[in-house]
């Protein structure tokens, strides 16, 4: 039974937050909550980028002070800091999907590796997490799980993205950090879900490194998981699931 107390104690909640910055969130949550000022607010923060107004200051302060650990990772640090005063850790997610171009899944290739190297001076940061499309298009995950077969330049792009994959659970095998792959459409995911079980077999030996996402909305999870779960016995890897 779950213990509701533990949801409930607010002053447990809301221990890193001081009064002030109480006020400022309720503040900001009843002016979001009003349809129209969202709208006007959208579109005069839109105005006010493209006209080059000096208005980045007032939404650092405001929303995106609230909603965002930072712009980059040193950025983060405070926040991660402060949080791991209460035993809290943090995931920095660099939340890049659906892109089109190779240079752009390179460039998140690189971010994300640079994020594992972040991590492992960190020990508040055990984790890294990146969603399948932001290392290639949505297309190919999509074409591969309905079987259909690649023509050669396809198949190029398809290594590329398994290429990808390695070297980041690579990388975090070294450095001993977690990665946490996200699900994605259900259309494309039984590709993603593929490719991830390979790299736990590559990289899940001894402890649990890489993991998939289970969708639990999904009926045919508990089967999935399963015969997941015989393949790891017969081949020897540790399954990675959240």
């Amino acid at each position: 039974m779950i213990n509701r107390s533990l949801f409930e104690n607010t002053k447990t909640a809301f221990i890193l937050k001081s009064d002030s910055a109480l006020e400022r969130a309720y503040f900001l949550f009843k002016m979001i909550s009003s349809e129209p000022l969202v709208r006007i607010g959208t579109a005069a923060t839109n105005f006010a980028l493209k006209a080059h107004l000096p208005v980045e200051g007032l939404i650092r302060s405001t929303v995106f002070d609230h909603f965002c650990g930072g712009v980059n990772e040193d950025d983060c640090l405070s926040v991660i800091d402060n949080l791991y005063t209460e035993g809290v850790s943090s995931v920095l997610d660099y939340s890049v999907e659906g892109k089109a171009e190779e240079a752009q899944f390179d460039n998140a290739l690189e971010k994300i590796l640079k994020i594992i190297n972040f991590c492992d001076e960190k020990e508040a940061m055990p984790i890294v997490v990146f969603k399948p499309t932001g290392f290639g298009r949505f297309y190919l995950y999509q074409k591969k799980s309905e079987g259909i077969d690649f023509n050669e330049t396809e198949r190029a792009e398809w290594n590329r993205i398994v290429e990808r994959f390695d070297a980041v659970c690579k990388l975090a095998k070294a450095k001993d950090v977690e990665v946490l792959i996200d699900g994605e459409e259900s259309w494309m995911q039984d590709a993603a879900d593929d490719l991830v079980e390979e790299m736990m077999r590559r990289y899940n030996k001894d402890v649990p490194i890489v993991y998939n996402t289970l969708q639990l909305y999904r009926w045919d999870r508990f089967d999935y998981l399963k015969s997941l779960h015989q393949r790891a016995k017969e081949h020897g890897f540790k399954i990675g699931m959240k």
